[in-house]
């Protein structure tokens, strides 16, 4: 067999002549290589991951909902564009900036204020008046006033009359301001240092004994809610609750009440500064029937009259102004008719001979019950 021992020898002369290259396998890659291309790749990851790293949104992530305060104040109430004043409110002395507690009484016809200490003196020849006010928000006070007036207090069933300075002092109560002609009283013995009477009242206010302090704005009540972020939904920081006067009727200052056994009807006084309800009685005896006290009394209406007997249900004590000793009298239950009322009513027995009206209706039947309004009378809605 012949063998060819120089073809490769030819074959690679001409390769070399005729420039082709000869075919190789591809060289491996070591491992110092991949380690070379790995470290050359790392800056570029790891300024991505820093990139990353760094990254903050436009605007900040909110909440699905918000937490807002909110305050539920309490507003006044007008009746016929009057405030409705409670039974208790604060009244100003505008020019000292002094305040004080007031009772809203309907039964006064003037305005009263607690003085003590009075001592009445000369000034560029005319009267004037110094005296102390011991419960304002700057404690006692003196203040040094002309004397507007003076007025003769005749009590019913005591012979002694009293002298009261009258001075004159811009009140407020809520939003009204009145120049009152206030006479200077002693009141230690009462609740409040301030009695605003009809004169304030008249055509400005009307009465509502079943509530205190509304004539002005008051927060009942702060609270938290939470509320969606999203929509425009608008929260309101005050909620307004008007103080409410629904379901109540209307009084004047005078009102007529009937009693069962009488034609005709009597006149009453409607009196938020009294407690108790009171009736005219005469010919008042006690005794005693199946172990308890009873009374016997009369009441008179004109040319009518009437001997009533009645189970005593307590004893009252009732305070008198100008330092005089309080007086004892019994209640009993009479049943009468107001307007739309019929009821059982607590009255106290007492001789209101020397008393312009023989019945006067109090607190006890007018709170929660009606309004009361001093410019009007006998304007109380009668049962059809």
């Amino acid at each position: 067999m012949t063998r060819f021992p120089v073809l490769p020898a030819v074959i690679l002369a001409i390769s070399a002549l005729t420039g082709c290259q000869v075919l190789q396998k591809p060289a491996q890659t070591t491992d110092s290589q991949k380690t070379s291309r790995t470290e050359t790749e790392a800056p570029d990851s790891k300024q991505k991951t820093e990139e990353l790293q760094t990254f903050k949104p436009s605007k900040p992530l909110l909440p699905d909902t918000i937490s807002v305060k909110q305050q539920l104040v309490q507003t006044p109430a007008r009746v016929g564009g009057k405030l409705v004043l409670g039974f208790a409110e604060i009244g100003t002395l505008t020019e000292y900036g002094l305040k004080m507690d007031a009772k809203i009484d309907t039964g006064a016809g003037r305005s009263s204020i607690d003085a003590r200490n009075i001592k009445n003196f000369e000034r560029d020849g005319k009267k004037w008046v110094r005296f102390d006010l011991p419960r304002t928000s700057k404690a006692n006070v003196t203040l040094e006033l002309p004397v507007k007036d003076t007025v003769l207090i005749k009590v019913p069933g005591d012979e002694d009359s009293q002298t009261r300075y009258v001075v004159n002092i811009n009140v407020k109560v809520g939003d009204i301001t009145q120049n009152l002609d206030v006479s200077l009283n002693d009141r230690e013995r009462f609740e409040f240092p301030l009695l605003i009477g009809r004169d304030f009242l008249k055509d400005m206010a009307i009465a509502n004994v079943g509530k205190k302090y509304i004539a002005t704005e008051k927060v009942l009540d702060t609270f938290t809610v939470k509320v969606p972020t999203g929509g425009n939904l608008s929260i309101k920081e005050q909620i307004d609750k008007p103080v409410d006067v629904s379901g109540l009727a209307l009084f004047g200052e005078l009102e007529e009440v009937r009693i069962k056994g009488f034609k005709n009807t009597f006149k009453a006084r409607i009196d938020t500064g009294a407690k108790t309800s009171s009736i005219d009685a005469t010919d008042i005896e006690y005794y005693t029937k199946n172990g308890e006290e009873w009374v016997r009394f009369k009441v008179v209406n004109g040319d009518n009259s009437q001997t009533f007997e009645r189970k005593v249900h307590r004893e009252v004590s009732i305070k008198r102004h100008g330092g005089l000793a309080n007086q004892s009298r019994v209640t009993v239950f009479i049943p009468i008719t107001l307007g739309k009322i019929s009821k059982n009513v607590e009255f106290t027995l007492t001789n209101r001979t020397g008393y312009e009206h023989p019945i006067l209706i109090g607190e006890r039947l007018l709170s929660n019950t009606a309004l009361v309004d001093v410019a009007q009378q006998n304007i109380a809605e009668t049962k059809k």
